[in-house]
């Protein structure tokens, strides 16, 4: 899912990073964070299932930020009409489907509801951005190595 979301918003276009957890001051991990040419952040949560769904709407954080300017879910086309009456109108949604081509699977994402930055949220600090792209450079190095290990 992840590699399709990347494709949808442009990752040579903009600055993905997976499974940011500390070192931006969050108080949650964001599954995917997303730099843009604006230096605006919009947070993409991925969930596969509708009990993750609900729980999320549970944690105390609620995704706030001064810094992510936008919020959006990303789910598989079976649970759309679960995150249809679950996610706010705030957030945006991202339907990923799985396609069998050529005896292979393939998982295609589109926008099912767009939602604008939010204007009032600060954009982030040179460091702050520079910090961002540190992660971003050890997320790298950490899935080459793990993947060198596993060979």
């Amino acid at each position: 899912m992840e590699v399709a979301i990347a494709n949808l918003i442009g990752y040579r276009l903009n600055t993905i990073v997976p499974n940011v957890s500390w070192g931006m001051g969050f108080r949650h991990e964001c599954d995917m964070l997303i730099l843009d040419s604006q230096n605006r952040f919009t947070e993409i949560e991925i969930k596969v299932s509708k009990s993750d769904l609900k729980a999320d709407f549970k944690k105390a954080h609620g995704h706030s930020s001064k810094i992510i300017s936008r919020l959006v879910y990303a789910v598989p086309r079976n649970l759309l009409e679960s995150a249809l009456e679950l996610v706010p109108q705030r957030c945006g949604i991202i339907v990923v489907d799985e396609i069998e081509k050529y005896g292979k699977l393939f998982y295609v994402a589109k926008w099912h509801r767009v939602v604008r930055h939010d204007k009032q949220k600060s954009s982030p600090t040179p460091a702050q951005i520079r910090k961002f792209m540190e992660l971003g450079c050890m997320r790298i190095w950490s899935l080459k190595s793990h993947y060198n290990r596993s060979k």
